[in-house]
């Protein structure tokens, strides 16, 4: 039901970020489809909080990887990680006020997802594949 899946053009090239982002967008998704089928609050907001801390620990995950292989961009990558993360928490609110629909939110989380992971993500793999790591 939901119009974001897992598609190959997402993949980075790096296995464990590849298989992080999958889950990812399966949350995503269940979130897009709790909301079409209009299911009710409290499990839209127990998924928002399990997106929020997977999020957390997938930027971690993809951090320290990016830390081992002495990727140049780390700080900046880094830096985008608590932007993106601020700007989440700050929507988050925004649906708790009612000041922000459900459906920009996912819209944000979308965009978010393909965006970052096409354009940064996909750096760190390219950095990789130029080393012998």
């Amino acid at each position: 039901m939901s119009d974001i899946h897992w598609l190959k053009k997402y993949e980075i090239g790096h296995k464990r970020i590849d298989f992080e982002h999958q889950i990812f967008v399966d949350l995503i998704s269940k979130i897009d489809d709790a909301v079409k089928l209009e299911k009710d609050n409290i499990y839209i907001k127990g998924l928002l909080k399990e997106l929020h801390a997977y999020t957390t620990f997938h930027f971690i995950s993809e951090e320290n990887i990016m830390y081992s292989i002495n990727y140049p961009e780390y700080e900046t990558h880094k830096e985008l990680h608590y932007k993106l993360l601020d700007t989440y928490n700050q929507k988050s609110l925004e649906i708790s006020l009612k000041t922000l629909d459900i459906n920009d939110f996912l819209i944000f989380l979308k965009d978010w997802f393909v965006n970052h992971t096409l354009n940064e993500d996909k750096k760190i793999a390219q950095y990789i594949e130029g080393k012998d790591v």
